[in-house]
């Protein structure tokens, strides 16, 4: 887990991840009062660097295709559509239950 931190609050958090070839950032979060301050780009670019010091050669995250504005920051950012599908089954609970 990543942060940022701006006199010892915490405005903005990545979580990441990598199998060795693999990184992934699962969730970016920035203080709601905090946001179009660019901390999103700056936990994001910090989640690359710290992926490229340990040689990892691909980044992927995971984006609700109900979440039009959080595509167009990505895809600011440089990320596109890898034309994968992600398939889930619930084994506990979910959203029909």
């Amino acid at each position: 887990m990543l942060g940022v931190l701006d006199d010892e609050q915490l405005v903005a958090t990545a979580m990441v991840g990598h199998d060795g070839h693999r990184g992934w950032v699962y969730y970016i979060a920035v203080d709601p009062a905090r946001r179009d301050e660019g901390l999103g780009r700056t936990i994001a670019r910090a989640a690359e660097d710290w992926l490229t010091e340990r040689g990892v050669v691909k980044v992927q995250l995971m984006v609700r295709h109900s979440s039009h504005e959080l595509l167009g920051f990505y895809e600011q950012l440089g990320y596109v559509d890898d034309g994968v599908t992600v398939m889930a089954r619930w084994l506990i609970g979910g959203p029909d239950k």
